[in-house]
């Protein structure tokens, strides 16, 4: 199996996917709009798997040509209609237009079903590539005009409704999308239309491109929250989506560079296949790894705090998570000596802290600081307990309607001399998160 049949093959199931998730992701008004952007990917991946059959066809296939040609051209010429579809469909005159563009689609499949000779002439199958000997008649020239018109009036469709977008995310979504059929349509017209008399072996490139602007399209409408992945099911399918389209990125890099290095024209189907299966399992597994990463360095860095982290891992913390655990994660990822929480008149460390009954009252019983938002002010009393246990300052947990229904003790930072302001500011927020996870908890 050749790179390109390859890439063809997997781009065309993504493009397929990338149109199911957009109809799935789409709200309960769009959903008219969006099948036929997902009857355009449909088009779009038949043609490009259509040309990766055909790649593939070998002198044993004959007889299968013809089934297989006629994919290659009916699927090319209703890759447009569906998008001018999409995004005129609120038009009278750009349904009437897309119906017209839809019956001489049907003309000419119709035409090409009943004599393949007004396309072709002969197929050839051998080992250094499949071709097709045009015929330089009217059929072909009738096809390369449709396929002009039927991209040129979606480009003019996309750039009238980025006109008319309200929406500076919508406008920037289908920004991507003309930049990119741009791209892809342009190569379309060059790789499918004007070199297949000539070069047949490079008629997949059009679809590849066309087919990866629509998975870009994908990316921009869920970057810039076009659809709504309400559905674990499309969290999951979107996902795959983005890890094998960087697959394919790779994969693209990955022949540049190995044929350029090692002189060889067409590294063996073991090699492509492995590579790909090897650059999605580690895509797969980023997730964990920058978690650990992440971990890592939250912990081992103690002259600062990675506050993102801290706020992402409680915000995905349970509302039955034990206190002492929660005081532990505390101490060690703000790089405190010691972390407790004092609810309900009993406390909850990141260690053992030897206070006896009376001091855990006195401590209970401290007032507000006017100048410190939550932070208490230390009475002497206090001050040598905090002093004896190596705690620096204590702070009030309010729940929701500002009501003190707790407090957080803090021992001293970890590599460094004295307990900065900033240092405050930061706790001060988890602090707030921490009140109102145990507020939640208690409720």
């Amino acid at each position: 199996m050749q790179l390109s049949t390859l890439l063809l093959v997997v781009t065309g199931i993504l493009t397929l996917l990338s149109g199911i998730a957009v109809y799935g992701g789409s709200k309960k008004q769009e959903r008219k709009a969006a099948k036929y952007f997902t009857l355009s990917t449909l088009a779009t991946a038949g043609w490009g798997l259509s040309i990766a059959a055909f790649m593939a066809l070998t002198p044993e296939n004959v007889g299968m040509e013809h089934i297989v040609i006629f994919g290659v051209y009916g699927f090319g010429l209703f890759v447009s209609l569906p998008m001018f579809a999409y995004l005129m469909h609120s038009s009278l005159l750009g349904k009437i237009f897309a119906w017209i563009l839809t019956l001489g689609a049907m003309f000419m499949c119709g035409a090409l079903l009943y004599d393949h000779s007004l396309l072709y002439s002969g197929v050839t199958l051998s080992p250094e590539g499949n071709s097709v000997s045009i015929v330089d008649g009217w059929y072909y020239i009738a096809y390369s005009i449709f396929l002009i018109i039927s991209t040129s009036v979606s480009m003019f469709a996309l750039m009238y409704r980025i006109k008319k977008a309200r929406s500076k995310a919508v406008k920037t979504g289908f920004a991507i999308l003309l930049v990119s059929m741009g791209i892809g349509g342009t190569c379309s017209l060059i790789f499918d239309v004007i070199l297949p008399r000539m070069r047949y072996d490079l008629i997949w490139v059009g679809p590849f491109l066309l087919g990866f602007s629509m998975i870009a399209f994908y990316y921009a409408t869920l970057r810039y929250k076009m659809i709504s992945l309400s559905g674990r099911w499309l969290k999951i399918l979107s996902y795959a989506i983005m890890i094998c389209a960087a697959a394919i990125i790779y994969m693209i890099i990955f022949y540049i560079v190995f044929t350029a290095l090692f002189k060889v024209p067409n590294p063996s189907t073991s090699i492509f296949v492995l590579n790909f299966i090897m650059i999605v399992i580690v895509l797969l597994l980023f997730p964990v790894i920058n978690e650990l990463t992440t971990f890592t360095n939250s912990l081992i860095h103690t002259n600062q705090v990675d506050l993102a982290y801290i706020v992402k891992k409680l915000n995905s913390m349970t509302t039955n998570t034990n206190l002492n655990e929660l005081s532990e994660f505390l101490a060690d990822h703000m790089h405190f000596t010691y972390i407790g929480l004092i609810v309900d008149g009993k406390l909850y460390g990141s260690s053992a802290l030897p206070l006896s009954g009376s001091e855990l009252s006195t401590i209970t019983k401290l007032k507000k600081n006017p100048t410190a938002n939550i932070w208490q002010e230390l009475s002497d009393p206090v001050k040598e307990i905090f002093d004896r246990s190596d705690l620096m300052a204590v702070a009030e947990l309010n729940d929701a309607k500002g009501k003190a229904f707790g407090q957080i003790l803090v021992g001293k930072p970890l590599g460094k001399m004295s307990f900065e302001r900033k240092d405050l500011v930061q706790i001060e927020m988890v602090i707030n998160l921490v009140a109102a996870m145990i507020d939640t908890k208690a409720k």
